[in-house]
């Protein structure tokens, strides 16, 4: 398994969504003992993704993952079933939001038709989008589950996290 930036890792996702659009699911939950965000992305087509992330700053989120599984085992899709509500990725295009903008169109309608999926042009794009679960019960059974897969990343984010400063305490 390659361990990859928070970047690389979500260009990764959306690169698989655009082959296959339909049965993204994710669970989301807080790793306790190293307080991180940990997102699980997954699609029966593509397999797992792990992304691990902080927020460093305001202005800075920081974080690495990878693909922890090419497939989705019976047991894990089974445990999904306690959905939140829905997800996605977006991505933008500051200058033509701008230039929509200045023509007179609110920015609400801008990100109104990236939800429908409609028109590009305007600047926002929700590439990604899924049934998402932050039911603890899941997170915990994930986690577990699949917690010898991803030692290495957890080993990585330490590394990280420590180098930034997170772990100290402000004594």
């Amino acid at each position: 398994m390659e361990i990859k930036s928070r970047r690389e890792v979500l260009d990764d996702v959306i690169r698989d969504a655009k082959k296959h659009p339909k049965g993204w699911k994710a669970v989301f939950g807080k790793d306790k003992e190293r307080l991180s965000q940990d997102y699980y992305i997954f699609n029966p087509n593509t397999g797992i993704y792990l992304l691990k992330e902080y927020q460093k700053n305001p202005f800075d989120v920081r974080g690495i993952g990878g693909k922890i599984a090419r497939h989705v085992d019976e047991d894990i899709k089974a445990d999904i079933s306690k959905y939140a509500g829905d997800f996605g990725i977006i991505q933008g295009d500051i200058r033509k939001i701008s230039k929509n903008i200045l023509k007179g169109i609110h920015p609400q309608d801008i990100f109104d038709s990236a939800i429908k999926g409609e028109n590009e042009d305007m600047g926002i794009s929700m590439p990604m989008r899924g049934r998402a679960s932050s039911s603890k019960d899941s997170f915990t059974h994930l986690h577990s589950t699949l917690s010898t897969k991803q030692k290495r990343i957890d080993s990585k984010f330490e590394k990280m996290a420590t180098d930034d400063g997170l772990y100290d305490s402000y004594g």
